[in-house]
């Protein structure tokens, strides 16, 4: 199994895991383009409270953030901040994509 495969699992297992975002709430976890710090505050906690309190695919979604190291959005209840911020202390792949929840 090569790489590309790799990133296809990751994918289907998010997809699988049936998160409790989709499409049409991408504002919510990317954020409009432009915002106010608190703007930005606000909508983040909404978007992290929906990944801790209900999403059944946060594992999922947390290993494909983590391989895929996103320059912005909550991920699995994280900013991209914050995972960039552990992601030096897990041994995972990287993959590098423009790609946001």
């Amino acid at each position: 199994m090569n790489d590309h495969d790799d990133q296809y699992d990751l994918l289907d297992d998010l997809i699988n895991a049936e998160p409790a975002c989709d499409s049409t709430m991408a504002v919510l976890f990317t954020g409009p383009d432009v915002e106010t710090d608190e703007e930005r505050w606000a909508r983040e906690a909404t978007a992290k409270a929906i990944c801790q309190t209900r999403c059944p695919a946060r594992a999922a979604c947390l290993s494909y953030a983590l391989a895929f190291d996103p320059e912005a959005g909550v991920w699995a209840g994280y900013t991209a901040e914050e995972l960039r911020e552990v992601r030096p202390f897990l041994s995972l792949p990287h993959y590098r994509s423009n790609e946001v929840a």
